[in-house]
């Protein structure tokens, strides 16, 4: 059973090592009762699930995403630098539908601690499978010493500056804290009530299983040296690997409506905001040249202004 004066302790020992939480961009503008309905999760839903939602809902967001606000509209969007795209969507929409669904089904289940530990471990081991399988169909790092590296997709042929670990690393980070944080505010609720079976074994396998979980899916890239491609290819046997394209330094523009995305924005600002940006907007009048001064001369070399060019 977890210490009485540390609950957490086994929570913070596990996610230490995994990322470092300081670079990451934090929400500002997240709506909570527009969160729950981009997750389709209802108010009425049940507290432990609320619970986590909540704690979800204060995640940090994962590296290179930043959170957006579209100062015409108050629609808040998401932008990541590395792809200069932007998205309507939460980035982590996916991971929060998935573990609220598991949760809600504990719940449901009306499952003993020891149960919900157990499916807790399967459900993280399974999404560790899950990412060295789709890690192993990338190649990196690639690039010349002292150049910026890339990583090359051999299934869809696409490169990408971002390092694909990087992403599930922090998905499995994610997963871990809301199961496991989920499962510590259940044992210490029960703790009162009736004998608790003792968790130190399984909080501790699971803290060791996730702060491994770097060389695990490091080891799960394939290394450029032994990639075997198709030979009849020569850009699929990685003799012209393509790098991505150059970073632009784009500006977090609102999402276009184009693909299979949300077309219309989930999340806005409250309504007193949104009035006071309208305002704004419309007491700032366009810039136009006085009638009483004359517009700027033409660049030197121009022809003469009435004079035919011949």
């Amino acid at each position: 059973m977890l210490g009485a004066d540390d609950p957490q302790s086994a929570l913070s020992s596990g996610l230490a090592p995994l990322f470092d939480w300081k670079a990451l961009s934090q929400p500002c503008h997240l709506d909570f009762q527009q969160f729950l309905d981009s997750l389709c999760i209802s108010p009425l839903a049940p507290p432990a699930v609320l619970e986590v939602a909540r704690k979800a809902a204060a995640f940090p967001y994962p590296r290179h995403w930043s959170e957006e606000i579209d100062a015409a509209s108050g629609a808040l969007y998401f932008y990541h630098q590395l792809r200069d795209e932007s998205s309507w969507q939460h980035p982590l929409t996916e991971t929060f539908q998935e573990v609220l669904q598991q949760v809600s089904s504990f719940v449901a289940d009306q499952l003993e601690l020891d149960q919900v530990a157990c499916r807790i471990e399967a459900i993280l081991t399974e999404i560790q499978a899950r990412a060295a399988a789709e890690l192993q169909q990338w190649v990196g790092p690639l690039g010349e010493p002292g150049c910026e590296q890339y990583y090359y997709n051999s299934v869809t042929g696409c490169s990408v500056w971002e390092d694909p670990c990087e992403r599930w690393r922090y998905d499995v980070h994610v997963r871990y804290d809301l199961l496991v944080g989920f499962l510590v505010t259940q044992e210490r609720s029960s703790r009162a009530t009736k004998a608790m079976p003792d968790l130190t074994h399984t909080l501790t396998s699971l803290a060791s299983s996730v702060s491994s979980v770097n060389s695990i899916l490091a080891s799960s890239l394939t290394a450029p040296a032994h990639y075997v491609g198709d030979p009849g290819d020569p850009e699929a046997s990685g003799a012209r690997w393509a790098r991505p394209r150059p970073r632009r330094q784009g500006l977090p523009l609102p999402p276009k409506a184009t693909g299979t995305a949300p077309r219309k924005a989930l999340f806005s600002m409250p309504p007193h905001q949104q009035q006071y940006t309208s305002q704004v907007l419309q007491s700032e009048q366009p810039l136009s040249w006085p009638s009483a001064v004359s517009p700027p001369p033409p660049p030197v070399g121009s022809p003469t202004r009435g004079v035919g060019l011949g």
